[in-house]
C-alpha cells in the first residue's frame, strides 16, 4: 500500500508553471515598474499572514536538511552545480529575476523591469535603485558584468560557464582573447544593463534567474588573490542573510539576517534572526539529531517514507517537483558507450525495477519517471521512447537485446553513486536487478564532496545523478545535460549527438513557443532513444520539520523561502 502524502495537487503545479512560461515568455517586459512587489529599504510591508498566524521576527533556525548528506562542493553563486550549496547563494546573493515561490509566476528583483528588441537578441533590464550589497555599497549594473564575466573566465573554471553561452562574446572570454563580455553593457548612470544575444531567446529573463547571474561586489572580489576561495571566507552578497562568518568544513554554514534589506519579493526583511546549517557525515546521523530535538529541519531517509509522514502529517515538505533521478551511462566509456553498445544500454534499460525502486525505497512517495522531462513542464509529453523511457521491465525483451549485443559481459560494470546520501538501496536493486539478465556489477560509492567533479571528468560508467530544473523552461532540462558544449559541465554522461545539438540549438532561437518545445521534445526523444540516460523517478519534496517552524515553502525547483519562516516557541 502506498502513503497518502499531504501535498497540493498536481494540478496546481501545472496551472503554476503554465502562468510562469507565460510570464517569461513576454517580450515586452517583466512584470512593470516592481512597486507592488517589494518595499525598498527592508519594511514589513502588507504581507497577508498564512494558517501559521503572523509573523514573529527573532530567533535561529538550526538547519539539518540542507546538507544532511555531507560537505557541499561549492557554495559561490558562480561555481556551485549542486541545489545544496545553491540554496546557500540563493539567500546570500540576489539576481535580475526570481520565481515566486508560492505562485510560480517570474518576477522582479534587482531588475524592476525589463524589455526585448524586437528579434529578441536583445534585453535591457532596469535596476532597482536602493539594493546594496553587505556591506553597504550599491548594487551597479557593472557589478553583474563583471560577475558573469568572472563566470566565463577559463581561470575561475566554474562548471557553470555554459549558462552564459547565448551571450555575444561569451566564446572570446572563455578562449581567453579577452576578459571583457562585448554584449553586456552596464551603465550605472542610467541603472540598466543591456545583453545581446547570439540568437533570439524569448525565456532569457528566466534564465537569469539561476543563481550563476548572481552580481557580486566588483571592487572587493577583484582585489582577491583566487577568486575561486572567496567562498572559503565571508562572502558579501546583496541578499536577505549574510554570512554571519566563514564556512567551517564538515561542521556548518552560518547565515544571520541582512537588517537593511531592500525587502526582495515580498516586501520585508527575514523574521529569522540567523541559520545555522549544520553538516552532516550521511542521512541517517542527520536524521537522528533532528528525531533527538537538534535541530528544527530533517531530510526523510530512504526508506522512512511511509513512517515519517506518519509521524509528521502536517509538518512536511512533500509536494511534487520538477526533478528527475536518474542513472546516466558514460557515452565515451568503451564497456557501455558508444553505438557499438547501444543493445547493452537497451537491455539495461529494460531489466531495472523502476517501480521496486519507488515503492521500496521512497515508500511510494515518487513517480515512476517515463520520459526525461516531468510532467506539468511546458512542453511535456507522454511515450516518447518505450525503452528508457519504459514504466515497468521486461527482462524477456532484456535478454534478447544482451544476446544480440553479444551476450556476455565479462567485466563487472561500475554502478557508481555519491555515498551517505540514501543512494546505496537504489544502486543495490539495481544490481540485483541486472545479475537477473546475467549482467555482474560492482556497487562504487564515492566522497560526495568530489563526486560530482569525478562524474564531470568522465571517471563513472554507470552512475547515479539528479537534476532538478533551474527555471522553468524545457530548455534548462535538455542544453545543460545534453548539449555537447555542456560536456566538462552538466552533460555528466559525456554525450555528444550533432542531431540533438541542432535541435536543441533551433530550439533557442524560435520564438514561438509551441514551435520550439516540439523541437526540443525531438531531440528528447533521440536522447531516449540513444539510452544516455535510464530516468528512474521524478521528485517530490523530502523535508519533515519541527511545530514550532512556521510558513515552511518549498518551490517546485526546491529551494526553501527560509527568509519567510519564522519560529513560534
Amino acid at each position: 500500500m502506498r502513503v497518502a502524502l499531504p501535498r497540493t495537487t498536481f494540478a496546481r503545479l501545472v496551472a503554476l508553471l503554465v502562468a510562469l512560461t507565460l510570464v517569461a515568455a513576454a517580450c515586452g517586459g517583466g512584470g512593470g515598474d516592481g512597486d507592488d512587489t517589494a518595499a525598498p529599504g527592508g519594511q514589513q510591508g502588507d504581507r497577508t499572514p498564512t494558517e501559521d498566524g503572523e509573523p514573529v521576527v527573532g530567533g535561529t533556525l538550526v538547519d539539518l536538511q540542507n546538507f544532511s548528506a555531507g560537505n557541499p562542493e561549492h557554495i559561490d553563486p558562480g561555481l556551485s552545480s549542486v541545489i545544496q550549496g545553491s540554496q546557500i547563494a540563493q539567500l546570500v546573493f540576489d539576481g535580475l529575476t526570481e520565481n515566486d515561490y508560492q505562485t510560480g509566476e517570474l518576477q522582479p528583483m534587482v531588475a524592476e523591469s525589463w524589455e526585448s528588441n524586437d528579434a529578441g537578441d536583445e534585453w535591457t533590464f532596469q535596476l532597482r535603485e536602493g539594493v546594496t550589497f553587505h556591506n553597504g555599497d550599491p548594487v551597479l549594473p557593472s557589478d553583474f558584468k563583471f560577475a558573469w564575466e568572472r563566470v566565463v573566465n577559463p581561470e575561475f573554471a566554474s562548471d557553470l560557464a555554459y549558462h552564459l553561452d547565448p551571450i555575444v562574446g561569451s566564446d572570446a572570454v572563455a578562449d581567453g582573447e579577452t576578459t571583457e563580455l562585448e554584449g553586456v553593457v552596464a551603465d550605472d548612470d542610467a541603472m540598466t544593463l543591456t545583453v545581446s544575444l547570439q540568437f533570439p531567446y524569448s525565456t532569457f529573463p528566466a534564465s537569469v534567474s539561476h543563481s550563476v547571474f548572481s552580481p557580486v561586489p566588483k571592487d572587493v572580489v577583484e582585489a582577491l588573490d583566487d577568486q575561486s576561495q572567496w567562498e572559503r571566507d565571508v562572502m558579501i552578497g546583496n541578499g536577505p542573510f549574510k554570512m554571519s562568518e566563514p564556512w567551517a568544513d564538515e561542521r556548518s554554514i552560518k547565515l544571520e539576517r541582512y537588517d537593511d534589506y531592500w525587502g526582495g519579493l515580498n516586501g520585508h526583511t527575514a523574521y529569522l534572526d540567523a541559520i545555522d546549517f549544520r553538516i552532516s557525515s550521511d542521512l541517517d546521523s542527520a536524521f537522528q539529531a533532528f528525531e533527538a530535538g537538534q535541530g528544527d529541519t530533517g531530510y526523510i531517509p530512504p526508506g522512512r517514507f511511509e513512517e515519517v509522514l506518519t509521524r509528521f502529517p502536517d509538518q512536511n515538505a512533500t509536494d511534487e517537483s520538477l526533478g528527475i533521478y536518474y542513472f546516466g551511462f558514460n557515452m565515451d566509456d568503451p564497456v557501455v558507450g558508444g553505438e557499438d553498445n547501444l543493445l547493452l544500454r537497451q537491455a539495461i534499460a529494460l531489466a531495472i525495477d523502476k517501480q521496486a525502486i519507488v515503492d521500496t525505497v521512497y515508500s511510494g512517495s515518487r513517480t515512476v519517471a517515463t520520459g526525461w522531462t516531468p510532467p506539468g513542464l511546458p512542453g511535456y509529453e507522454e511515450g516518447l521512447d518505450d525503452i528508457a523511457g519504459a514504466a515497468e521491465r521486461d527482462l524477456d525483451r532484456a535478454r534478447q537485446l544482451l544476446e544480440d549485443w553479444g551476450g556476455e559481459v565479462t567485466e563487472p560494470i561500475q554502478l557508481n553513486f555519491n555515498a551517505g546520501a540514501g543512494h546505496e538501496p537504489v544502486a543495490q536493486i539495481i544490481q540485483a536487478n541486472l545479475e537477473e539478465i546475467g549482467i555482474p556489477s560492482t556497487l562504487d560509492g564515492r566522497d560526495s564532496t568530489t563526486y560530482f567533479t569525478q562524474m564531470r571528468a568522465g571517471e563513472g560508467q554507470f552512475f547515479r545523478a539528479g537534476w532538478i530544473w533551474d527555471y522553468v523552461a524545457y530548455d534548462n532540462g535538455l542544453y545543460p545535460l545534453f548539449h555537447s558544449d555542456s560536456i566538462g559541465g552538466d552533460n555528466l554522461m559525456q554525450y555528444s549527438n550533432p542531431e540533438v545539438d541542432k535541435l536543441i540549438d533551433e530550439a533557442r532561437a524560435t520564438l514561438d513557443e509551441d514551435d520550439a518545445n516540439e523541437r526540443y521534445r525531438e531531440a528528447e526523444e533521440e536522447i531516449l532513444e540513444d539510452v544516455a540516460v535510464v530516468p528512474l523517478n521524478w521528485y517530490t519534496g523530502s523535508i519533515v520539520y519541527d511545530k514550532a517552524v512556521k510558513n515552511f515553502i518549498q518551490s517546485p525547483l526546491q529551494f526553501v523561502a527560509y527568509d519567510e519562516i519564522w519560529l513560534d516557541e
